[in-house]
């Protein structure tokens, strides 16, 4: 009977603990982006400085261009689009995320996404801008593709 009652306890503790870790979201209040396009071919594709702050929903963007015949941009993503960043880093796990990706393919930028949060930063660098998800999803927000 104590064994019956041990194991149903273990099961059911194993089933709460996971709902409490949930419970104790961490808080992301900013990214700093820094989306390179050095090394690669097309001269028309830009790279990208900038922030998204969540904590005042605002975000600025600087786009330059390696070949100076294009010229460069500064514009901000609208609150849809600085929610939809927030909502893919919120329902991923930001532990389980490569710190580092490398592609196998030369001559590609070297992209570094810093994600501030309540437990710390994220750092992440992304040669070739080969990230696994959610990263991909936030280039094309970032890019406005």
């Amino acid at each position: 009977m104590k064994s019956q009652i041990i194991l149903i306890s273990s099961l059911l503790l194993s089933f709460c603990i996971p709902a409490l870790r949930n419970t104790q979201e961490i808080s992301i209040s900013k990214i700093d982006i820094h989306l390179s396009a050095f090394g690669v071919e097309s001269d028309d594709f830009p790279s990208i400085e900038g922030y998204i702050d969540f904590t005042n929903e605002s975000s600025q963007c600087t786009k330059s261009f390696y070949n100076p015949d294009f010229k460069g941009s500064t514009y901000q993503l609208s609150k849809e689009e600085i929610k939809k960043v927030l909502e893919l880093l919120q329902s991923s796990d930001l532990n389980k995320i490569k710190k580092e990706y490398t592609s196998n393919i030369s001559d590609q930028p070297t992209s570094t996404l810093v994600i501030h949060t309540s437990k710390g930063n994220y750092t992440f660098k992304d040669y070739g801008l080969q990230g696994d998800h959610p990263l991909p999803d936030l280039y094309k927000i970032i890019y406005k593709f």
